[in-house]
């Protein structure tokens, strides 16, 4: 009987554990795009922000003051392996995810705002070298 209790508990604590799946994956990200194209023009302004394809569920690149730029991953940080797990509006510097609810603050490393999800969005690198920016993570 002892052993059969031992099982279901173990199991149990397996079955409860995120896989590998619950978390943002790590992809391989080296983009370089000129802000001086039209395309990009809603980035000249402090506060802005706008998506562009790469990562995992696209990037988001947030124009903070000056010359500081942030760049995340869309892919939400709350149960991320869900189809519907991506940032899908900014609205005031907030990011939203309308499949969880959670809310992220760009201006401060996307740190939550509303939960469910606990953890920030995914941040990758980047450098500006004169209107020439460059979004990496190797």
């Amino acid at each position: 009987m002892k052993t059969i209790v031992y099982l279901l508990s173990f199991s149990l604590l397996i079955a409860s554990c995120n896989s590998k799946d619950d978390y943002i994956e790590d992809v391989y990200v080296n983009i370089h795009i000129d802000l001086s194209l039209p395309e990009y023009s809603d980035l000249q302004v402090s506060g802005s922000s706008i998506f562009i394809e790469g990562g995992v569920e696209g990037i988001i690149i947030y124009h903070g003051v000056g010359n500081d730029y942030k760049v995340y991953d869309r892919n939400c940080s709350y149960e991320p392996s869900l189809a519907c797990s991506y940032i899908d509006s900014v609205d005031a510097g907030i990011a939203y995810c309308n499949c969880c609810s959670s809310a992220f603050l760009l201006s401060n490393n996307a740190s939550v705002l509303n939960s469910p999800a606990l953890l920030p969005l995914k941040m990758y690198n980047w450098s500006l070298n004169g209107s020439q920016m460059r979004i990496y993570n190797h």
